[in-house]
């Protein structure tokens, strides 16, 4: 876990703005995080399932064939 290192399926969006954040609530008295706060998923999710085995990270996107829906 941060901020030793991460897991490969860690979503460090999330993980960098709650640490980021974290450290001004305090700053703040009348401050009180709500729900959306504990929600960072931001579109970062992955949409490859991580391998089984070692090096565990999916197969890369094919960078030269794209095609616009």
């Amino acid at each position: 876990g941060f901020p030793n290192g991460r897991r490969v399926t860690d979503n460090v969006v999330a993980v960098e703005l709650r640490a980021i954040a974290g450290a001004t609530y305090p700053l703040v008295a009348s401050y009180t995080p709500d729900g959306a706060a504990a929600l960072l998923t931001d579109g970062t999710s992955n949409d490859v399932a991580p391998l089984l085995q070692f090096p565990y990270i999916g197969h890369p996107h094919q960078g030269y064939e794209h095609t616009h829906d």
